[in-house]
């Protein structure tokens, strides 16, 4: 497993922000996922969309001269909420909505359709997350 930092939803691909000269821990996983045919399974969040193509985006930031970030596309079997929501409850989820403010910052709105079920199983799971606490780095 490797989380991502841009998400094709359209295509499901999803690509990883590089900073360090030899690829981070990406570079370390690659060689098991070709080499060794194992799957790599890419978590990643509704709220890391983007709406270019990542290979177009990763041909401008992998630029020779450019300087930052760089950015590589993985292959991989990406994973969202929305995958989440149909092997937890087999409803189908879709995101019809994104942002808010009050700590609603990066939040998505998802719209569930199923069985009655279904969808009153998405509902509790929804219900028991819904309160998180906000993330503390004083809890390190």
């Amino acid at each position: 497993m490797k989380g991502a930092n841009a998400l094709d939803l359209e295509r499901k691909q999803a690509a990883i922000l590089i900073g360090h000269p030899k690829a981070g821990t990406i570079g370390l996983a690659l060689p098991a996922v070709a080499g060794r045919r194992v799957k790599l399974i890419i978590p990643v969040g509704l709220e890391k969309r983007v709406n270019d193509d990542l290979y177009a985006l990763a041909e401008k930031l992998n630029a020779p001269g450019a300087g930052g970030y760089r950015l590589l596309p993985v292959p991989g079997e990406v994973f969202t909420e929305l995958d989440a929501v149909s092997i937890l409850t087999g409803a189908n989820a879709e995101l019809i909505s994104a942002g808010g403010v009050c700590g609603a910052e990066g939040s998505c709105w998802l719209a569930v359709t199923g069985t009655k079920e279904q969808e009153d199983t998405a509902e509790k799971i929804f219900a028991s997350i819904a309160c998180e606490p906000a993330f503390n780095l004083d809890n390190l």
